[in-house]
């Protein structure tokens, strides 16, 4: 009973701490659906590859929506048809490169002020890499006749609850040899007309995430209560398996705070910077809590890819950090 009692603990503040920051995200991903031309919103982005890596890897800082808020807006942004550097970057960095992480790293590490500026470079860094790595990545065209559903605006997208877009007339009007792009194509709605809407979109996506994140919270739960931590511990032995170890436990400790990093005080063993900022990375960009709503979001086959590309970096960057810095 002693362990149940526990396992319902973990599962409750994990739900607690995580559930703001998705709410925030449905809230801008329903402002995007609701109050923004999706198509005037694509056409002022950018679309060289590299550009619109530093572009969304810098985002975050403008929508700070964090952790687990970022998968809604990166969701919202592919179906407006924001180019994939620009979202898949954002969806990387959103977790780190935000004001509410500058300030609690700060807060945690005032002593270590490089760590600070490592984790954010770092992560910026990796959501750069991995959103030009992404930018080789091409939609297929839709198949003729499936012009509404999900697969005609991304096929990294997997179908859910959340409301697209209405479709919109072709902005192009042709007379002879001659095409004329309209000057404005957007349907105004009534106030309230566009509340229901905003209204309903939130509803939706709280009910569809929110099912995945409680999944998503339970599964951290029971992993972080039964995970022998005492003898993973005492195998780190070099700095190798100490950046493998924190891997582990930023996935399965799933906890986003920089604070958590203080749960290794009581340890004797000294943790070297690189495998703290293993430990801060990869729990702050897949976590069990965010695989579970970036698999209900995602193509499995897309979390994959990012799940090993993202894990590479922190391992190399990491060690690099180990050996080299600290």
């Amino acid at each position: 009973m002693t362990q149940l009692s526990y396992i319902v603990t973990l599962f409750l503040s994990a739900l607690l701490e995580t559930l703001p920051f998705l709410l925030l995200g449905i809230l801008v991903s329903s402002w995007l659906l609701v109050f923004v031309d999706e198509r005037q919103f694509a056409l002022k982005l950018p679309r060289n590859s590299i550009l619109g890596a530093i572009f969304g890897s810098g985002l975050g800082m403008i929508l700070p929506v964090g952790q687990y808020g970022n998968i809604p807006v990166t969701r919202r942004l592919l179906l407006h048809g924001v180019p994939i550097p620009i979202a898949i970057s954002f969806l990387v960095a959103a977790s780190t490169v935000n004001p509410i992480v500058l300030w609690s790293t700060w807060k945690a590490f005032r002593a270590q002020p490089e760590m600070i500026f490592l984790r954010v470079m770092l992560a910026w860094v990796i959501a750069f890499v991995i959103g030009c790595i992404f930018s080789t990545y091409q939609d297929k065209l839709p198949i003729e006749g499936e012009i509404h559903g999900i697969e005609s605006r991304s096929t990294l997208l997997r179908s859910g609850s959340f409301l697209e877009s209405p479709p919109q007339s072709d902005p192009l009007h042709r007379v002879g040899n001659l095409v004329y792009d309209y000057q404005s194509t957007t349907h105004y709605k009534p106030w309230k007309l566009s509340l229901n809407l905003f209204v309903e979109n939130v509803v939706r996506e709280s009910i569809e995430l929110g099912s995945f994140l409680g999944i998503g919270c339970a599964i951290a739960s029971i992993g972080q209560a039964f995970l022998p931590q005492a003898a993973l511990l005492n195998w780190v032995i070099s700095p190798v398996t100490q950046i493998l170890a924190m891997l582990l436990l930023g996935a399965v400790w799933s906890i986003s705070s920089v604070a958590a990093s203080f749960s290794f005080s009581f340890s004797s063993i000294p943790f070297l910077k690189g495998s703290l900022l293993a430990f801060l990375l990869f729990g702050s960009i897949i976590d069990i809590k965010a695989l579970a709503l970036m698999l209900s979001v995602f193509r499995p086959k897309f979390v994959l890819y990012l799940l090993i590309l993202a894990g590479q970096s922190i391992f190399l960057f990491a060690l690099f950090v180990n050996f080299y810095i600290d």
